[in-house]
C-alpha cells in the first residue's frame, strides 16, 4: 500500500472534518450522552498488542478510561469507569492523579497524535496472574486511511435531533514504547481508532471486527437492536476507502471460554464489488467491565479478541480485533 501522505480530500471524503477531532457540544437532557476516543494496536506477529478507551459522560459527570496491554501471553488491565469528569482536563483530554495518568495530544487533526497512558494494572493471564504491576504505553499515532462514517447524523446508536452526533473509524499505524513492570520495549504496528459523540444506548448486542494486512484494511460492525432491523456497516480500504454494502459475520460464541470465546467466518463486500471472506481465528482475548453502563446494571459478555483472519482466496492472513457484546438472557 502506498505510504504517500493522505490528501485532505481523502481524509474527509465521508464528511468528517479536522475540527471533529476535538470535543463536541452535548445535550444536557440526555443522561447517556457519550463522547469517547478509542485506539487499538498490534505488532506484525500478534505478540504485543493492546487497546485503550477514554470516554466522557458529561451529564453524569464521570469519565471512563481503560488500558489493556497484551505481551507474549500476559494480559495486564486497568479499568477506571467512575473518574470524576471535573478532574479530566478538557479540551486536552488529559488526567493525572493517584497513580493514573493519560492523555491524547493531537498534533495534526485526523492525521497524527500522541497517546500516553500509565498506571497500575492487574495481571489477568500468565504466570503472574493476580499481581498488580505498573503498565504504560507511549505511542505516536498516524492515520493511514480516511475517517470513515456512515453519515453525519445518521450513525446508528448516535442520533440526536437537536445536537450534532456521529462516530468515525480510522485505520492507523503506531510507534513508540510499551512497558510492563519496568520493562520497556519499542513498539511498531498497526491498529484502528474511533471517535464517537452522541446518545449511546448500551443495552444491545453487537460484533465489531477490524483486520489489517499490507495491502488491505477493513472494519465492519453488526448491531442487534431490539425491534430494529440488524445494522451492518463498515469500510474496506485498498488504494482508497469504500463503504461496505454487505456484512456477514457468522460467529459462534462460547460464553464460558476466554481461550476461544468465538469462532466463525466473515464475508464483506464493498461498493465497487470487492469481496473479502475468511475464517476468523482467536489468538487471545480479555473480558471488559460493561456493568456500569447498562440499565439496570448487569454483567454482559463483553470481550475483545486479538484475531487472525485467513482469507478464502489464499491471500495474506490479516491481523486485527473482534469485539462483541452478548447477553445471557438473549443468546
Amino acid at each position: 500500500m502506498s505510504t504517500s501522505p493522505l490528501s485532505l480530500e481523502e481524509l474527509t471524503r465521508f464528511g468528517i472534518q479536522p475540527e471533529d477531532e476535538g470535543l463536541h457540544p452535548y445535550d444536557p437532557a440526555v443522561e447517556w450522552w457519550n463522547e469517547s476516543w478509542f485506539w487499538d494496536w498490534f505488532d506484525a506477529d500478534g505478540q504485543v498488542a493492546g487497546h485503550t478507551r477514554i470516554g466522557l459522560h458529561p451529564v453524569q459527570g464521570r469519565a471512563w478510561a481503560w488500558l489493556f496491554v497484551y505481551r507474549r501471553g500476559e494480559w495486564v488491565g486497568i479499568e477506571e469507569p467512575r473518574l470524576p469528569l471535573s478532574d479530566v482536563r478538557r479540551p486536552q483530554l488529559a488526567y493525572d492523579g493517584y497513580g493514573l495518568s493519560f492523555s491524547y495530544r493531537t498534533t495534526e487533526p485526523l492525521r497524527t497524535g500522541h497517546l500516553e497512558f500509565e498506571g497500575f494494572g492487574r495481571v489477568l493471564s500468565g504466570p503472574r496472574t493476580g499481581l498488580v504491576l505498573p503498565v504504560g504505553v507511549a505511542l505516536d499515532v498516524t492515520a493511514v486511511g480516511a475517517a470513515h462514517t456512515t453519515g453525519r447524523g445518521e450513525t446508528p446508536g448516535h442520533r440526536s435531533d437537536a445536537y450534532d452526533a456521529c462516530r468515525y473509524e480510522q485505520p492507523i499505524s503506531l510507534a513508540g514504547t510499551v512497558s510492563i513492570d519496568g520493562e520497556t520495549e519499542p513498539f511498531a504496528g498497526r491498529g484502528e481508532r474511533d471517535h464517537s459523540w452522541g446518545p449511546r444506548p448500551w443495552n444491545l448486542e453487537w460484533t465489531f471486527l477490524v483486520a489489517h494486512g499490507d495491502d488491505l484494511r477493513l472494519q465492519c460492525t453488526e448491531a442487534l437492536i431490539p425491534n430494529v432491523d440488524p445494522i451492518r456497516v463498515g469500510y474496506l480500504q485498498r488504494s482508497t476507502t469504500e463503504s461496505l454494502t454487505s456484512v456477514d459475520l457468522d460467529m459462534k460464541f462460547d460464553h464460558g471460554s476466554l481461550a476461544q470465546p468465538l469462532a466463525g467466518h466473515l464475508r464483506v463486500e464493498s461498493e465497487s464489488g470487492q469481496v473479502v471472506a475468511g475464517r476468523v481465528e482467536v489468538l487471545t482475548a480479555v473480558e471488559i467491565d460493561l456493568t456500569h453502563v447498562l440499565v439496570p446494571p448487569e454483567r454482559p459478555i463483553y470481550r475483545r479478541c486479538l484475531i487472525r483472519v485467513h482469507p478464502e482466496d489464499g491471500g495474506e492472513s490479516l491481523l486485527g480485533w473482534c469485539e462483541f457484546n452478548r447477553f445471557r438472557r438473549q443468546t
